[in-house]
């Protein structure tokens, strides 16, 4: 499975969220990188702290966006 990575903050930090996700797919045997549009991807994570921060276009069907800058909480579970 090829997973990519946005961080749609794109500060000189690193992204703690992204950096999780890309553990987590990593230790599964996945491919982890950053997201270039080149490349075809299985899914697609977005990360964004700021609220203030304009979203980056990314076209793909299967995309999880997730931060406070898009919603400080996020329902999980599924009824």
């Amino acid at each position: 499975m090829r997973i990519g990575l946005v961080d749609v903050d794109s500060h000189n930090f690193p992204n703690l969220a992204l950096m999780k996700i890309s553990a987590y797919h990593k230790k599964q045997g996945h491919d982890v990188s950053m997201y270039m549009p080149i490349f075809d991807y299985d899914k697609i994570y977005m990360s964004k702290v700021f609220v203030f921060t304009k979203d980056r276009n990314v076209s793909h069907t299967n995309i999880e966006k997730g931060g406070t800058g898009y919603e400080i909480k996020k329902n999980c579970l599924k009824k």
